[in-house]
């Protein structure tokens, strides 16, 4: 299990978070596509054809709309989204900025320092890529809630596709 010190903790449920419950599900998954031009395109390209055709034991489905900056797997779907902003709770001009919010917790992971925001309600994780160029979202909908995570089978695809961003530096180790 990975363990990472403040400002961000990684909890034994984020940890634990996910791995499938069956396979592809049917049709295109909507996800809602960054705008991505210039480098940041180019990485999200490059992300796209180093994406595992499974993820948690899940099979990979098309989106919509389809392109470079979107991707998903499984039914419920866990998407990914490259090119994302920064979450909100780290964007100091949000009004959902709080960086030490309870439901914040970051790791790295494969060489990538990923924030996790957890919503409760649902038992949903958002994780960020929050130091890459090219920022990456994968959203874990609350039904693979207590399995592992993701983070280790796209952390190599993250880190090749999209160098580090050395304006932006969180503490995740």
């Amino acid at each position: 299990m990975t363990r990472i010190a403040a400002p961000f903790a990684l909890t034994a449920a984020t940890a634990l978070l996910l791995t499938a419950c069956g396979g592809g599900g049917g049709g295109r998954v909507p996800v809602a596509a960054p705008t991505t031009t210039g480098a940041v395109a180019q990485q999200c390209a490059a992300l796209q054809k180093a994406l595992p055709k499974t993820l948690m034991g899940l099979d990979r489905r098309d989106t919509t709309p389809a392109g470079d900056a979107t991707a998903a797997w499984g039914d419920p779907a866990v998407t990914l989204r490259c090119g994302a902003g920064m979450p909100s709770v780290l964007d100091p001009h949000s009004k959902d900025y709080n960086p030490e919010g309870d439901n914040l917790s970051g790791a790295e992971i494969g060489g990538v320092c990923w924030a996790s925001v957890h919503n409760p309600a649902d038992k949903s994780f958002t994780f960020s890529s929050v130091d890459q160029q090219a920022i990456v979202e994968v959203y874990v909908p609350g039904a693979y809630f207590g399995r592992q995570s993701p983070l280790g089978e796209l952390a190599g695809a993250v880190a090749k596709a999209s160098p580090l961003d050395a304006d932006r530096k969180f503490s995740c180790a």
